[in-house]
């Protein structure tokens, strides 16, 4: 089977990356599969290609509603029949679905936890040509994870109702106790294991403990540090949303805000308009990120300590996605601790209040401690590093620009340096395309980044394509994409070159 003609056909892709390949083959031998892998990975490739390749339907697990239609519509985009059954859809677009997934349709089909362990849904999917399960986001199966949600408990029923088909767990942040457990709720049999490195390179991470009236200051300096780029800004409450959105917009920053409270049309309305680069401040409660795959965003400013090691990995995570320099930096205060441990008195459940307590701490040695903070993060994970310094880190005697006083000044700011570029990008040509892009996002109804990421874009500036052939030599650019919008980035690229 040529996994490496699909790949390209429907992905734009050439190679993998580190595991990829090892994993799909495993899933297609027909064996169970643990896998961790940091964000920016690229596991969806790792359920997504076997799928495709079986011919068969793949049933995954996710927990959100928007990462579901995300997903589907970017592998409809790719050419790969895909669908999802959730509340958004009314009976008879549920009925119409699952008629055609018992008639082999679909290749992925995403369903919710909840909806999965209903009696009447097992029943229905012995009816449906299943390949094998992929469960994302796995952790949310563990009390020793960060973010357990007690609907995940109940997919051990998958291994009753289908004794013979595979289960594939996929995980972007889980400890060693993590990872055992998920493997003995789901009653994975002899997994294939993979656990990819915690370290990201790219990533420089800076903690700073900051005085009650600093962060207000600091904040101001770092988005009007990273004016080129795309920046989350993670607040603790809604109420801090609301006020550092309000703070940011009075001063002129392009800013919008994202919380469980807002009603769902002004939520999604907000994320596609920094999807699309209309505006490039976001900030949000850690409701804002699950699925999230904006590859260039510069920046992730935490306004608070979070609760656990694995949340600020997992959130400082979607900085740097595209490979470049991004930075991650944690402006905490000593009123978050307490406000912290006064939730953890709260919790009634006794084991999960010392659960809650051993991240708590963790987490405060992680910002107090003097040890390097990309090592601290592997160590945690249950990796260890053959390195003490890792030069990425303020421990390791990294200092970001706008942190320090000189950072502050005009003259600063007009000599500082945007991440390095292969080839120079020609600006109109990037506009011309982006702009392109937003319009058919919204004409179709989409996040832009579902017709082209970021990084494609950039791509076809660097090459300027003369022909759908050379197109086509674009990473990102499979045959379905170049077939659907070749003629059109063909047109936008000749008119700004010539």
């Amino acid at each position: 089977m040529d996994l490496f003609a699909l790949l390209k056909k429907h992905w734009g892709y050439s190679q993998f990356r580190a595991k990829q390949e090892s994993i799909v083959r495993e899933i297609l031998s027909g064996r169970d599969v643990a896998v961790v892998m940091p964000t920016g990975g690229g596991k969806s490739l790792c359920y997504q290609l076997p799928a495709v390749a079986m011919q068969r339907t793949c049933v995954v697990v996710s927990p959100l509603i928007a990462l579901m239609q995300d997903q589907a519509a970017q592998l409809q985009q790719a050419g790969i029949p895909a669908a999802f059954l959730n509340s958004s859809l009314n009976p008879a677009e549920q009925r119409e679905i699952m008629r055609s997934a018992q008639a082999n349709a679909f290749r992925l089909l995403y369903l919710s936890p909840e909806r999965l362990v209903r009696a009447d849904v097992l029943d229905w999917l012995k009816r449906i040509p299943l390949g094998f399960f992929s469960i994302d986001e796995a952790h949310c199966i563990s009390e020793w994870g960060h973010e357990f949600r007690p609907e995940y408990r109940q997919l051990r029923a998958l291994r009753e109702w289908f004794p013979e088909t595979p289960i594939a767990a996929f995980t972007a942040s889980a400890t060693q106790a993590v990872r055992h457990d998920i493997v003995a709720q789901l009653r994975l049999r002899d997994p294939a294991k993979f656990v990819m490195s915690f370290h990201r390179p790219n990533l420089r991470y800076v903690v700073r403990e900051c005085g009650p009236r600093e962060q207000d200051r600091l904040l101001f300096s770092a988005v009007d540090y990273y004016s080129e780029g795309n920046v989350i800004i993670y607040a603790p409450t809604v109420r801090g949303v609301d006020e550092t959105t309000a703070l940011l917009s009075h001063k002129g920053f392009p800013v919008v805000a994202y919380h469980g409270q807002m009603p769902n049309a002004l939520r999604q309305k907000n994320q596609e308009a920094w999807m699309s680069g209309e505006k490039r401040i976001l900030v949000g409660t850690i409701a804002f990120g699950l699925g999230i795959n904006k590859p260039d965003v510069r920046a992730v400013l935490h306004l608070s300590l979070p609760k656990s090691l694995e949340q600020y990995y997992q959130e400082a995570g979607r900085a740097g996605r595209d490979g470049l320099q991004a930075d991650c930096a944690l402006l905490w205060q000593k009123r978050d601790a307490g406000l912290l441990a006064h939730f953890i008195q709260q919790l009634q459940d006794a084991a999960e209040r010392e659960r809650s307590w051993q991240r708590y701490h963790v987490m405060r040695r992680f910002v107090e401690g003097d040890a390097c903070r990309h090592r601290q993060i592997c160590l945690h994970f249950g990796e260890t590093p053959k390195w003490d310094r890792c030069d990425a880190c303020d421990r390791c005697g990294v200092s970001l620009e706008w942190l320090s006083e000189a950072a502050q000044t005009p003259a600063t700011r007009a000599a500082r340096k945007a991440p390095p570029e292969l080839h120079p990008i020609d600006p109109k040509m990037r506009d011309a395309l982006r702009e392109w892009r937003r319009k058919l996002a919204k004409e179709i109804g989409m996040p832009p980044y579902v017709i082209l990421h970021d990084s494609t874009l950039d791509a076809i500036c660097r090459r300027a394509p003369r022909s759908i052939a050379e197109l086509c030599e674009v990473s990102g650019i499979g045959e379905k994409k170049a077939e659907r919008f070749g003629e059109a980035i063909l047109k936008i690229v000749a008119r700004v070159r010539d």
